[in-house]
């Protein structure tokens, strides 16, 4: 017998996995699967507290229902209803002026500090950290400071007076009571999103800006050429989750003004409140907060769309 023919008859190919168990045995399998597992309490955290109650509200949505009476099917009605309610459209309008004229402000502040603490300076941990600390102030808690600052004697209209500025009517006037919410959001969501450009900020390589110099750029064209390129997915999760935030606004119409005055801080959180609990139309409220779901998705699709598209370019 040849030594070929020895070695062909030693040698057994392996056999083929039959059925799920040897498929299942791999490591690359186990693997996925231990992910999976750990997965699982999150995911159905999620559906439990998250999507169910989602279904739930919009199921709810097509009802009339007022807490004592039967739970009465009438389709869309209730959509049409808040189409059709000026109190609707009107805290749409409070709430994309207070959205807007708060983010706006907010991405420019945030950003600008965190390019300045970004920097070397003597004590730099020290003042990141007195910054920060209004951001963990409780939400109820920084809306009755505040309520008391722009009381009309407060610091905030003393402030004013010292300067040789007139004091103002911050939350009984209907024209400054929505920039008085935009002036007491700032101060408390700067530093927190300051936080989250800064550490965008850390992640982009030294080398970079460091070759940018030797070629001769400014630190101003390297900033809008190196930095601000590098720094959009930052950009991107700063944007989303800070007009997600501002169109669930409540707690400050809810404890400085109650909505007021004559319903100009009636914001979009506090209507559907004050429809559910107040007026006991679950239904109508429901409906407005699946409305305000579905306005929050589209702009945060919008969103993510212009950010694509301006990758692609």
């Amino acid at each position: 017998m040849s030594a070929i023919s020895r070695v062909e008859e030693s040698y057994s190919p392996p056999r083929q996995g039959r059925g799920l168990l040897p498929r299942l045995s791999s490591r690359h399998v186990q693997l996925q699967l231990w992910a999976y597992a750990f997965l699982l309490p999150m995911v159905l955290l999620l559906v439990a507290f998250k999507f169910w109650p989602m279904f739930q509200a919009f199921k709810l949505s097509l009802y009339a229902y007022d807490l004592v009476t039967p739970p009465r099917f009438v389709g869309f009605a209730n959509y049409t209803l808040l189409l059709g309610d000026p109190k609707f459209i009107r805290s749409i309008g409070i709430t994309l002026y207070f959205m807007f004229g708060t983010c706006i402000p907010l991405w420019l502040l945030s950003l600008g500090l965190a390019v300045v603490f970004n920097r070397a300076m003597p004590g730099r941990g020290m003042i990141r950290l007195a910054y920060f600390i209004p951001t963990i102030m409780p939400t109820v808690v920084y809306g009755t400071v505040w309520r008391f600052l722009y009381h009309p004697y407060g610091i905030v209209n003393l402030g004013l007076t010292s300067i040789g500025l007139p004091p103002l009517d911050w939350l009984t006037s209907s024209t400054w009571v929505i920039p008085a919410f935009i002036l007491s959001t700032e101060w408390r969501l700067v530093p927190y999103f300051m936080i989250v450009f800064l550490a965008g900020l850390q992640n982009i390589p030294e080398d970079l800006k460091e070759a940018a110099a030797i070629d001769g750029a400014s630190p101003r064209q390297s900033f809008w050429h190196i930095t601000l390129p590098l720094l959009q997915p930052t950009i991107l999760l700063v944007v989303i989750v800070s007009l997600i935030m501002m169109s669930r606004s409540f707690t400050n119409a809810y404890v400085m003004t109650g909505g007021g005055p004559n319903g100009a801080s009636t914001v979009l959180g506090l209507y559907i409140y004050e429809a559910a609990f107040t007026q006991f139309r679950m239904g109508v409220a429901s409906a407005a907060s699946m409305m305000l779901l579905a306005g929050t998705m589209l702009l945060t699709g919008l969103q993510l769309w212009l950010f694509k598209d301006r990758r692609a370019t």
